[in-house]
């Protein structure tokens, strides 16, 4: 009996140590997004979030970008981005951290890219992998000929936590939220309501969903949290450039008090009504 009792509590502490694993998504470049290099030089905009379990991004001690291509079971690598880079020289806005990648675009050809995004922990490292994209008009003369929709799922490589390969499928943004497959899952995006409603009838905007109970114990968590993004979107914004009125008579604000009065004033002599009578 003591022995399960033992076994039982180190499956206990192993899931609770799986479960504390962090994991990155990168969440642009988006798939599919294409990048010119016709003017000479490529510039990406790298940006990834944190899904808030331990170890998060800011305990990180420097990073490395790198290039890389192939299939997902055997990642070629093209080309080192930034071989080192401090949290400092990082940008963070909310929960975005962000990093724009440059270089000559004669160092690589045309083809599917996806960008590696390297962590240096204490006691361990993660790799994560951003969604693949496109460049064009390259200089390079060796091109990425392999394609795929999917890039490769992320590793994690920490002291007391083992080996994880679960992975996040950016692709969430886009699916209904039963329908996400990733570890961190994504609400639907706040979006901004229109100027007048046009609608007549109700209509579900989600399908509905059904819940289904697990036979037996996984081996594995199947989500670890939700992520609700930020917008997509920016709502732009003006001074009204209208000079006000001077005054309340001018725009139409003021109100003659003559105008309730029923009856008309009389003006009194003050000196005459403070004399004494008789004089």
């Amino acid at each position: 009996m003591l022995v399960s009792v033992r076994t039982l509590f180190a499956a206990i502490l192993m899931l609770l140590i799986r479960i504390a694993v962090s994991d990155v998504v990168v969440t642009e470049p988006q798939a599919d997004a294409q990048f010119s290099g016709s003017g000479g030089t490529v510039s990406i905009d790298l940006k990834w979030e944190d899904n808030g379990a331990i170890p998060q991004v800011d305990q990180a001690i420097w990073f490395a970008f790198t290039l890389m291509t192939g299939p997902n079971d055997q990642i070629e690598f093209v080309k080192t981005l930034v071989p080192k880079i401090t949290l400092s020289q990082i940008t963070k806005t909310d929960n975005t951290y962000s990093y724009t990648l440059q270089f000559p675009s004669a160092s690589v050809g045309n083809g599917q890219y996806y960008i590696q995004v390297y962590a240096q922990l204490q006691g361990g490292h993660t790799n994560n992998y951003s969604p693949r994209f496109q460049l064009t008009s390259m200089g390079g003369t060796s091109s990425a000929t392999f394609s795929d929709s999917t890039q490769p799922p992320g590793e994690t490589d920490v002291a007391g936590t083992g080996t994880t390969t679960a992975s996040v499928d950016t692709r969430s943004f886009t699916l209904y939220y039963t329908q996400q497959t990733g570890i961190s899952r994504f609400a639907p995006m706040q979006m901004q309501p229109g100027t007048k409603i046009t609608a007549t009838t109700w209509t579900r905007k989600f399908p509905a969903t059904a819940v289904t109970y697990y036979s037996t114990y996984r081996s594995s968590l199947a989500q670890e949290t939700t992520i609700t993004p930020g917008w997509s979107y920016k709502l732009s914004s003006g001074i009204n450039f209208a000079a006000p009125a001077p005054y309340p008579t001018d725009n139409g604000g003021w109100q003659n008090p003559q105008q309730r009065q029923s009856l008309s004033t009389r003006k009194i002599n003050l000196r005459k009504r403070a004399s004494p009578v008789g004089l």
